[in-house]
């Protein structure tokens, strides 16, 4: 099955944030240039093995001073969508079926939306209140126009029974390929959480994406005891709790050409490759 990463809607998503794109064989990668080093290329989620030789040739096609091919994240969870409604929430664990449960209760309301711009503000909140700084609003704001029609955007308020509070408590940004909905990306409040917001909002998104015609519902990434890193594992006991068989990848591979980066591999880390 070919990955998200690969398809064309991808692609214009990465010239749109300043990548690239190659094409060789049927495999699709990036290229960035840096200033003094030259070209960086990434391969994310090839569909079959690539062989040493096609990334030498690369390599020396593009004086790329390394290149990465990169599985991240390199376990996921996925939910088979084509079992009936009922059946899917079933085989639920007690603690998703009870999240949906108490969010119905706690009046929580989820809606399709088309303001992307209030997701960004909603994830950068997020983003702040677990301690981390990045400014993903280009990435978020290009992934959702250039998927356009294959991309759902949710979110979650809260209603009662004098009215209706529009302030956004979680959100999701669900891209489709393949008949393959992506979980790509999800923010909450402390508030929404407290009201098991994000529950019910995924429970929405698993149903419409059914509906559109999804077979698999991918959660983007699940904590890898391979490559631990505890910051994973809150949102991972979340996504477990809706089922679904667990993928593994292998790790990132990164080959460099420059002697000088190859001695100071950190230095990669400082352009967040």
């Amino acid at each position: 099955m070919k990955d998200l990463r690969q398809s064309p809607n991808y692609g214009k998503y990465m010239q749109a944030i300043g990548w690239s794109i190659g094409r060789k064989n049927g495999l699709q990668f990036y290229i960035r240039h840096f200033p003094i080093l030259n070209n960086f290329i990434k391969i994310p989620r090839p569909q079959k093995p690539i062989n040493p030789q096609t990334i030498d040739s690369l390599a020396k096609k593009y004086h790329a001073f390394a290149v990465k091919v990169d599985f991240s994240p390199t376990k996921t969870l996925r939910l088979d969508l084509t079992s009936p409604l009922n059946q899917i929430q079933k085989q639920m664990k007690k603690d998703a079926r009870y999240g949906i449960k108490k969010a119905k209760k706690n009046k929580i309301i989820v809606k399709e939306s088309n303001d992307i711009e209030e997701f960004i503000k909603l994830w950068h909140q997020n983003a702040l209140r677990r301690g981390f700084w990045i400014p993903l609003g280009k990435e978020i704001r290009s992934l959702y126009q250039t998927f356009d029609n294959k991309a759902l955007l949710l979110i979650a308020s809260h209603y009662n029974n004098i009215y209706y509070c529009s302030k956004p408590l979680a959100g999701a940004l669900i891209v489709i390929y393949e008949k393959t909905a992506y979980y790509f990306h999800a923010a909450s409040t402390s508030e929404g959480r407290k009201l098991y917001a994000p529950y019910l909002l995924v429970w929405k998104a698993i149903k419409l994406t059914k509906g559109a015609g999804c077979q698999i519902f991918d959660f983007e990434g699940i904590y890898d005891e391979r490559f631990p890193n505890k910051s994973w594992l809150g949102f991972t006991h979340f996504k477990k709790g809706f089922g679904g068989k667990e993928v593994e990848y292998p790790g990132a591979f990164i080959k460099f050409y420059n002697p000088l980066i190859a001695t100071l591999r950190h230095v990669k880390r400082g352009f967040g490759l």
